[in-house]
């Protein structure tokens, strides 16, 4: 029985021996996690997850500390125990508090960005307002305002199908509360004008290539939308002017044969005969 609890004392003894750091550099170690969480960044979304991973390494290193070091303290005779003790406690404390306030931003980072990227359009900077959705929407895929505001930009940047995409995606991916259902509707509206209006002034000014991309973003863009924001007839809708339409939806057709899209030339072809059956073509 002697001999049994001698062999536990020792292999106790070694145990601690290990986990023990040098009793005049215990302070040091607490220096040492203070000037690391004082480098600690809450603030900038680039580096907020990253640092809450730091703060995890720290937080396994003085649980560790807690559970061997500290129980080794009590034989190191010029360490005030109870001392270190309070001392390990105000830095665990702190920590604790980096944590809670970490683990807060980490899961606000895409609204972060998103803030950033009002704030960038302030100054009428939209190259960095798009850096900014693209990372909020790289935390957040799905994130509703940033989609929109991207949208809207997209739009300004005559990106007319990257615009449409994003409002596909706030319709059938997104959830939304009241006022983003009500945001989203208002700028699809918006949208449609704006293809709707784009594509008359391409068709009056002769430009049939221009004027096919714009059909082919309405198309996707009706295709996708909910019933009630593009009419059964938006393609013949589109074509406002009567001076020479025949020769646009003919030029459209040949545009559309020449990217093989036949389904779109077959549509256009139709349109043309309906035109020309009704008489409207001069002979």
């Amino acid at each position: 029985m002697k001999k049994a609890l001698l062999i536990l004392v020792l292999a106790c003894t070694v145990l601690l021996g290990r986990a023990q750091v040098p009793c005049d550099s215990v302070e040091s170690v607490f220096r040492k996690w203070n000037a690391r969480l004082d480098q600690l960044n809450t603030e900038d979304p680039e580096i907020i997850s990253l640092h809450y991973l730091f703060l995890q390494d720290i937080l396994r290193e003085m649980e560790r500390f807690k559970t061997s070091t500290m129980l080794a303290l009590p034989h190191c005779l010029s360490t005030d125990y109870y001392l270190v003790k309070s001392h390990f406690q105000k830095v665990a404390y702190r920590a604790g508090q980096m944590e809670r306030l970490l683990g807060t931003r980490k899961g606000l980072v895409d609204r972060i960005f998103y803030n950033q990227a009002v704030e960038e359009l302030h100054y009428r900077d939209t190259i960095n307002a798009l850096y900014n959705l693209d990372r909020a929407l790289e935390f957040n895929k799905y994130q509703p305002d940033a989609l929109l505001l991207k949208a809207k930009l997209k739009l300004a940047r005559r990106e007319y199908k990257e615009s449409v995409e994003l409002i596909h995606q706030l319709y059938t991916k997104c959830d939304l509360n009241e006022q983003q259902e009500r945001d989203v509707s208002d700028f699809t509206l918006v949208l449609y004008d704006r293809l709707y209006n784009t594509g008359s002034a391409l068709i009056k000014s002769g430009h049939s290539a221009d004027a096919l991309e714009l059909f082919l973003a309405l198309e996707q863009f009706c295709s996708n939308m909910p019933s009630g924001y593009c009419n059964d007839d938006y393609y013949h809708g589109i074509l406002l002017s009567r001076e020479g339409v025949y020769e646009s939806y003919i030029a459209i057709a040949k545009e559309a044969e020449r990217r093989n899209n036949m389904e779109m030339a077959r549509k256009f072809y139709q349109y043309a005969e309906e035109y020309r059956k009704a008489g409207e073509v001069k002979n």
